[in-house]
């Protein structure tokens, strides 16, 4: 097994010619908790590294705003029994919110209690993002893709530390 995961790993890092990459994507990202525009712009595109900048409305707590940067690395691969080619995403970066007042509003855990903030509230954190995408050629150029984004807040911790989404762009060659 574990012959099997190692052979795996390097055929996933060493596989870079099965899919074209592309420029630049626009688009917008659903998820669990943060909804709204997503862009991702590769340096080169041989080079498969770049940014990745989204802004969300987000729904944690009572509602609020979040600004997100990644700096992104993209591996393309296929799936071997369908061969369907997709691209492995993988980076890290750090985000910002904010949060503005309600009674009931944004709050951090302690021992599974809510305390509550008594003010509007600005976040910052550090995060890190894994993504899955498949690129749509023959009806419209852009991509479908599958994220998880794992996060931590070092200024006013809120109460969730991980999201999912689902995110559409359109591709710029």
């Amino acid at each position: 097994m574990k012959k099997i995961c190692i052979v795996f790993v390097i055929c996933l890092f060493n596989s870079t010619a099965f899919s074209q990459l592309y420029i630049s994507g626009v688009g917008i990202r659903a998820g669990k908790f943060n909804t709204g525009l997503s862009s991702k712009f590769f340096f080169v595109a041989n080079n498969n590294s770049g940014m990745q900048f989204d802004a969300y409305y987000t729904n944690i707590a009572s509602g609020g705003y979040t600004l997100k940067g990644f700096f992104v690395k993209q591996v393309p691969f296929k799936i071997p029994i369908i061969q369907l080619p997709l691209d492995f995403i993988f980076g890290g970066g750090c985000h910002a919110g904010y949060f503005p007042f309600e009674p009931q509003g944004y709050y951090r855990r302690s021992k599974k209690d809510a305390n509550y903030y008594t003010k509007s509230v600005v976040s910052a954190g550090v995060d890190a993002t894994i993504q899955i995408e498949y690129q749509v050629k023959k009806i419209a150029p852009f991509t479908i893709g599958i994220d998880c984004v794992p996060y931590f807040e070092f200024l006013n911790q809120g109460p969730e530390f991980i999201d999912f989404g689902v995110s559409v762009r359109y591709v710029f060659r």
